[in-house]
């Protein structure tokens, strides 16, 4: 069994890799076996970018300013932490209700 290695390509290698696809008549395969990329779909999703506007740059463990994950659970105050309570009960009451119908609690 042969290890996969995962390859990294700076942002010149992928704008020379899509500047060839974009002005040449080869397809993504014969390119990817003539500049040593391991799947046809690298290079698709590099053109795709760049036809897009995006940038090449390999964005991998940058940070993005976007919070994900699990909400903040550190308060500075008792009070701050009692309206996150709050609002926390007050979204499942409020889910609740809407996928059930009902008052959460309320006899049948």
């Amino acid at each position: 069994m042969s290890k996969r290695k995962n390859n990294t390509y700076s942002k010149e290698f992928k704008e020379k890799a899509v500047r060839l696809y974009l002005d040449g008549d080869e397809s993504y395969q014969s390119l990817c076996d003539k500049l040593g990329i391991r799947d046809k779909r690298q290079l698709r999703n590099w053109v795709a970018k760049a036809q897009e506007g995006e940038s090449l740059d390999d964005m991998r463990g940058k940070h993005t300013g976007t919070r994900k994950g699990r909400p903040r659970t550190k308060f500075d105050s008792i009070e701050e932490e009692l309206a996150y309570v709050k609002a926390e009960r007050d979204y499942l009451k409020k889910l609740y209700r809407s996928r059930f119908g009902k008052e959460w609690g309320a006899d049948d």
